[in-house]
C-alpha cells in the first residue's frame, strides 16, 4: 500500500507546480450588450426613468424581465431606499417620499 506522500507526489503535475482548473477552464464573458440582466438594473432604469414610481409598478417591471421572481413590496421599498441613500448608483437618487396610507381608525 502507498503512503499518503507517494500517492499525493503522483497525483501533481511533473512540472513541480499544482494544476489549476480555473486556468484551465475558459470562463464564459457574458457581452456588455444585454441591458437588463438583474433585477437591481431592471430597478435602476425603473426608478431613474420615473422617481415617483409605485411599489406596483416596479414590481410589474421586474416581473416582466423575470417572471419568477419572487419580487414584492418590502424588495422594492429596500431598493429605493438604497437608491435614496445613494447605493445602487453610486450617487444618490432624489425619491418623493410615499404618502402612507391613512388607517381607518384615524379618522
Amino acid at each position: 500500500m502507498k503512503s499518503k506522500k507517494e500517492q499525493k507526489a503522483k497525483s501533481q503535475p511533473q512540472n513541480g507546480k499544482k494544476a489549476s482548473t480555473e486556468s484551465a477552464t475558459v470562463k464564459a464573458v457574458k457581452p456588455k450588450t444585454e441591458s437588463k440582466n438583474t433585477i437591481k438594473q431592471v430597478v435602476i432604469e425603473a426608478i431613474t426613468a420615473n422617481s415617483a414610481i409605485t411599489n406596483d409598478e416596479l414590481i410589474t417591471a421586474v416581473k416582466g424581465q423575470f417572471p419568477k421572481s419572487a419580487f414584492k413590496d418590502s424588495h422594492a421599498a429596500w431598493y429605493r431606499s438604497q437608491a435614496r441613500k445613494g447605493l445602487l448608483t453610486g450617487t444618490p437618487i432624489e425619491i418623493p417620499s410615499q404618502t402612507r396610507k391613512q388607517s381607518k381608525n384615524a379618522n
